[in-house]
């Protein structure tokens, strides 16, 4: 089976080495996708071609350089890949390529080749990988920062409320040491209490 797939990818190369491929006759589609995405293309399958045979390569001038091939027998199929990053899979009515992680320099021209029953149909896909803005933030990025000003929130709420606590504590403290400080004023009417206060303190002078 195994050299059955290589002998038909051989030929489908061979085939279309033969015709050449014509920018002007062959059908020509663009696409775009961001660098690290995925991109999936769909080749359609007709009713008639029960083992579709693919051939997916990429131009380089006028050389070709292959990067998977499906081979289908007796509704069987088989996936052979020359580069890593690349599926390439059947599901009865359309063949589906998928580029996995793309990478900037994989931008280029890309030939799908389909053997039908009736004729080889050829398809070039213009593959343009554009990198992402700067201002595009990941997910993981995002949830980072998010983090980070959440424990930043949190240390400055625990260092205003040490500010509150340490200042209450110093007004505390000096109230306490004003209340120790008190001092009684005699009444200069009352000889009384004047005398009393005179003979506790034994101040001569003063009474």
């Amino acid at each position: 089976m195994i050299v059955f797939v290589v002998m038909i990818g051989i030929v489908a190369v061979a085939v279309a080495t033969a015709a050449g491929v014509d920018d002007g006759k062959d059908e020509i589609e663009s696409l775009r996708v961001s660098e690290g995405g995925n991109l999936t293309i769909s080749i359609h399958i007709s009713n008639s071609d029960e083992d579709p045979q693919v051939l997916v390569s990429r131009l380089k001038g006028i050389s070709q350089e292959a990067i998977a091939q499906l081979i289908c027998h007796n509704r069987v199929c088989e996936s052979e890949y020359w580069i890593s990053g690349v599926s390439l899979s059947s599901d009865g009515e359309n063949v589906t390529l998928v580029l996995m992680n793309v990478r900037y320099n994989q931008t280029g021209r890309y030939l799908v080749q389909k053997l039908s029953s009736a004729q080889l149909e050829h398809k070039i896909y213009i593959i343009t990988v554009y990198q992402p803005r700067l201002s595009t933030i990941s997910p993981e990025l995002l949830t980072s920062v998010r983090n980070s000003k959440s424990f930043t929130a949190g240390v400055t709420s625990a260092a205003v409320g040490m500010v509150l606590l340490i200042t209450a504590v110093v007004i505390g403290i000096v109230y306490w040491k004003n209340r120790k400080k008190t001092f009684y004023k005699v009444p200069q009417d009352d000889n009384t209490a004047t005398n009393s206060l005179c003979g506790s303190l034994n101040v001569i002078d003063t009474c």
